[in-house]
């Protein structure tokens, strides 16, 4: 079942998102303003714009920023942000060989933030379909993954009944303190099973799963293993508020609410 899950993992000392079943829409819903330039790590397309000192493609002006950022048919996508053009000639030959590196390893040899591109954002899509985004404020992937899981629940092709009763609902997000609750799952890296979602007295139940191995896609489709149910995120059409119900809050008939 196409892109029905959505998996999070979250490494909050480099200030890093690794995640699979989140679009460019999910992106741009955490971020407060559009980037005015992109230096991009992938090879170089000497057809297109070419940064002359440090060799890179760029892509300049918020409109060809956002064209090419919700553009589905270019892939893979890599860049960085950065402020001012003046400032790209200040790159050392050892920056720009660390940036060749996260644009082939996908991984950092020092945190690539770098003060005279004044980046927010390092982007990677990954070979094998997921994401790794590196913040410099690491809050706004949350109000991303709010607007995922809303854009999921809307997508979920479930029993008619149940699609029309949500079809013009808006979905709510999260509220701070429930993110404080999931933060140790996403640090593990934790799957939202919305092929699972069932509905329960006028609530809906996302299935959420640690998983054992490392995530595996098959034409869109999540390979399931011997995986480990943390719980279930709940949400309340009716009050509109969510909660988490852990496999013992559920046995004890509590929980933690929205």
């Amino acid at each position: 079942m196409a892109n029905a899950v959505l998996y999070v993992h979250l490494e909050t000392v480099s200030n890093l998102t690794v995640s699979y079943g989140m679009n460019a829409d999910d992106f741009l819903a955490g971020i407060p303003d559009m980037p005015h330039h992109l230096l991009l790590l992938t090879p170089v397309n000497s057809q297109e714009m070419v940064d002359p000192h440090t060799g890179f493609n760029v892509i300049s002006g918020v409109e060809d920023v956002e064209r090419y950022l919700r553009d589905t048919k270019i892939t893979p996508k890599k860049w960085i942000d950065y402020q001012h053009t003046l400032y790209l000639d200040q790159i050392t030959p050892q920056e720009v060989a660390e940036m060749l590196y996260l644009g082939h390893a996908y991984n950092h040899l020092t945190p690539p933030f770098y003060y005279k591109l004044g980046n927010q954002y390092v982007y990677l899509d990954r070979p094998d379909g997921t994401q790794k985004i590196y913040y410099r404020n690491l809050d706004q992937f949350f109000v991303s993954l709010d607007h995922a899981i809303a854009r999921h629940i809307r997508e979920r092709e479930v029993e008619q009944r149940f699609w029309r009763m949500l079809r013009n609902d808006t979905v709510a997000p999260l509220p701070d303190h429930l993110w404080v609750t999931l933060r140790p799952f996403l640090i593990d890296g934790v799957l939202f099973s919305f092929d699972e979602i069932r509905m329960h007295q006028k609530d809906y139940q996302i299935p959420l799963y640690r998983l054992r191995r490392k995530l595996l896609i098959t034409d869109q489709t999540w390979l399931r293993g011997e995986d480990d149910l943390v719980g279930h995120l709940t949400y309340s059409r009716k009050q509109h508020t969510w909660r988490f119900e852990s496999p013992t809050t559920e046995r004890n008939g509590e929980d933690v609410d929205a």
